[in-house]
């Protein structure tokens, strides 16, 4: 019975020692899963339509290069699954074909018209997120951090789902997942803030709970063509002047995160 007793007081001494250590050392490099959800809002610098509040879900890995236990850099991808709401004001016009909504390139009188009144709009995603990552000491097995820096977004596809009326008619109909590619900026970049905290569950594997704020730096859509016509990418035209113009609109998110990192 004594060497019974002797032998567990060992293992939870052990035990202790190692959950100690986990608890007062960071790895130079941790890297795991990251699952996000969020709010879009899109602050617009155009009359053509009115931004509602979208959606935001997110998957992807984190690396975290640990300088000491309070200073780290965070990068890694996500890919982001978004939805943007729009409800137009005025009358915006644009030509489709089959599931393809066209630009004014590719526009002739032989294609369908529509009016557009509402539009949901999904883009993908991919993001490579630069911050800055300040921890506190650990605090029994949780430990709290600030970050700030920016999440670098490149556009890979985006369809869109409208609401409005085809070729003049007074019935509204809707067009579901047409292809919009052409409407997005490459590039939309933010500059971020986040807080939360981290959690060490078992060893060196540790939860962290984050909540974020992203401000957008650049139009999220395609604007004015470098070379040649400056409208050839626009697909949005008002019907009477003919002239062709695109949604402009900066996007600020509010985001609650969930990683896990070993």
């Amino acid at each position: 019975m004594k060497k019974i007793i002797t032998n567990l007081l060992f293992v939870l001494l052990i035990s202790y020692t190692n959950s100690t250590l986990s608890q007062n050392t960071t790895h130079k490099l941790q890297m795991g899963i990251v699952l996000s959800s969020g709010l879009n809002f899109n602050k617009m610098n155009t009359k053509l339509a009115d931004g509602n509040v979208g959606t935001d879900l997110s998957i992807g890995m984190n690396v975290v290069k640990n300088f000491n236990d309070n200073l780290g850099f965070l990068t890694g991808f996500e890919f982001d699954f978004s939805r943007l709401n729009y409800s137009f004001n005025d009358t915006a016009y644009y030509q489709f074909s089959d599931s393809r909504i066209l630009t004014k390139q590719g526009n002739s009188s032989s294609n369908n018209t529509f009016l557009v009144k509402d539009r949901t709009q999904t883009p993908i995603f991919l993001s490579i997120p630069t911050m800055f990552v300040f921890r506190t000491d650990y605090i029994g097995y949780n430990r709290y951090f600030a970050k700030f820096g920016m999440r670098h977004s490149f556009a890979l596809k985006s369809l869109t789902n409208d609401k409005g009326f085809q070729n003049g008619s007074v019935t509204s109909t809707e067009l579901t997942r047409m292809d919009l590619s052409s409407d997005l900026s490459i590039y939309k970049g933010s500059i971020g803030i986040a807080g939360g905290m981290e959690w060490n569950y078992y060893g060196t594997s540790t939860m962290v709970f984050e909540l974020g704020y992203y401000y957008g730096i650049n139009n999220i859509h395609r604007g004015d063509a470098i070379v040649g016509d400056t409208q050839k990418n626009m697909s949005l035209y008002e019907k009477d002047t003919k002239l062709y113009t695109t949604l402009k609109s900066t996007q600020n998110q509010l985001t609650l995160k969930v990683s896990f990192l070993f």
